[in-house]
């Protein structure tokens, strides 16, 4: 079956975020991480079966969710996990909040990269728990442990992983884990790894190595998050899931979450299910559309030497230095120029925008035009 990725679908007179943005200016949304493709036809047809059933009470997925997740994780990954272990999830931005404040006392901190995905950040802040950042080498993509990891005190707790990397797009090779792993266990650390975008690598050759797939201790010590929101662009539909092997920390978990976050909704588990069950075509059509986009993106910016661009390995976003324009808002003066990249501030790098390229080849044309037009301009 072909799937056709070029189609142009409008999206202004919907409620999307990402175009809502910048409506009613000439802006190409390029930011919030969700891509302009419709979803796979499984998923249409299993959404629409469910809507005519005309009841949307509360709903019980009875394990479905959990044995789907299974068979996916062991397919995709070869990764064998007992279904019990996996914990639905409404989404993950909140449950990173939820995590700090449950395993972490006010007086003990959690440990992250940075350059990262905001709510790694944000989640410390919003529960009152400090954070250790460790300098991640973004533009170094030989390794995750490039830099030293830093020695720990017994207030350090909890290592938060993002794995492929956002918005680096790096997938960290599996002796990197091995060496993180070893950390975690020299000082004893709980370790939440978001692999949320572990469904596009983009790199032939390239495998992605779940943080607990390591070893029996890894998974003792583990939280995996996963979703379908990305890879399938549900991201609307709020379902997630957390596989959480330690029995203890899953016990504690489900019930807060029972009684701080609403249950996975009946369409967002519809859609997972249909994902993960039949979407695997349509998916690897897609890795390779965003392959060809991200290459043809690689190549043009080869011509502007002012930008300097991390290729991603895994995902449909791409960082971009933009430090020698010599802007003091670069995200400001992209959008005077028609462009609506993702502002690298909450990142951590103010110099830094990320280029959203899940989009038809046509818009990204467009927005490549517009990108060497304001360059030598600037």
């Amino acid at each position: 079956m072909s799937f056709n990725f070029d189609e142009r679908v409008e999206r202004y007179h919907t409620d999307s975020e990402k175009w809502l943005k910048y409506r009613d200016q000439d802006i190409i949304p390029l930011w919030v991480a969700d891509t302009d493709f419709r979803v796979a036809p499984s998923i249409q047809q299993a959404l629409q079966a469910r809507v005519a059933h005309g009841v949307f009470g509360y709903a019980h997925d009875q394990g479905a969710l959990a044995n789907v997740t299974a068979d996916w994780v062991s397919k995709q990954y070869h990764w064998t996990i007992d279904p019990d272990w996996v914990v639905p999830l409404s989404g993950i931005k909140p449950f990173f909040s939820l995590l700090q404040q449950c395993l972490l006392s006010t007086e003990q901190r959690s440990i992250c990269h940075t350059p990262i995905y905001p709510p790694f950040t944000q989640s410390a802040i919003s529960s009152g728990r400090e954070q250790r950042h460790i300098p991640y080498p973004i533009f170094d993509q030989t390794s995750l442990l490039h830099s030293p990891l830093p020695a720990l005190s017994h207030q350090d707790r909890l290592f938060l992983l993002c794995n492929p990397h956002n918005p680096g797009g790096r997938s960290h090779r599996r002796q990197e884990l091995e060496q993180l792993a070893a950390y975690a266990t020299e000082y004893n650390l709980w370790v939440c790894s978001d692999e949320t975008h572990a469904d596009l690598l983009l790199e032939p050759g390239l495998s992605h190595t779940p943080f607990a797939a390591l070893s029996t201790e890894c998974e003792q010590r583990s939280i995996t998050l996963l979703s379908a929101a990305k890879a399938f662009n549900l991201a609307g539909l709020g379902c997630a899931v957390a596989i959480i092997p330690n029995l203890e920390l899953r016990t504690t978990l489900r019930q807060a979450i029972a009684l701080r976050m609403p249950v996975p909704n009946c369409l967002g588990v519809t859609a997972t299910l249909a994902a993960w069950r039949e979407g695997a075509d349509w998916l690897n059509a897609q890795r390779d559309y965003l392959r060809a986009n991200r290459d043809h993106l690689a190549a043009h910016l080869t011509t502007l030497p002012a930008l300097r661009l991390i290729t991603p390995e895994a995902g449909f976003l791409a960082w971009m230095d933009v430090s020698a324009l010599g802007k003091s808002d670069p995200h400001k003066w992209f959008e005077h120029h028609g462009l609506g990249f993702t502002d690298g501030a909450p990142y951590g790098d103010p110099q830094a925008m990320r280029f959203n390229f899940g989009c038809s080849r046509t818009l990204l044309d467009l927005a490549l035009s517009r990108l060497t037009q304001a360059v030598n301009a600037a």
